[in-house]
């Protein structure tokens, strides 16, 4: 495996793992006193289930339309994570206005290297 294809899975990984994660402590936060012990094994399973699917996706014998998918998916992950750390890390901006910004340049880049490899 190309450690372009790594990268993407990790990428992938990680951003669901913290989509994920931080989606469901917050919508569990008014209702559970502690949704953090639910939130993280939530975006555990989900960070290992979009891995284990771009790494499928980036198989060798892999269809056309499922490597779009797995390439899209890890373009997302990477720019997610980038623009997360950006936006929160160097601009100080607040955790929803960081989470916003990445998942808004997540799927811009997703929709684009779809196209591009169509």
């Amino acid at each position: 495996m190309r450690l372009r294809n790594v990268a993407l899975v990790v990428a992938s990984g990680l951003a669901a793992f913290l989509a994920v994660g931080v989606a469901v402590t917050e919508l569990l936060r008014p209702s559970i006193e502690f949704s953090l012990f639910v939130g993280l094994p939530a975006g555990v399973v989900a960070g290992v289930l979009v891995s284990a699917g771009v790494y499928l996706g980036l198989g060798d014998e892999t269809s056309t339309g499922r490597r779009r998918v797995a390439l899209a998916a890890g373009a997302f992950g990477g720019v997610f994570l980038a623009v997360l750390l950006v936006a929160a890390g160097l601009f100080g901006l607040g955790t929803l206005t960081a989470l916003a910004f990445a998942t808004l340049s997540g799927v811009a880049a997703a929709v684009a290297t779809s196209v591009r490899s169509s």
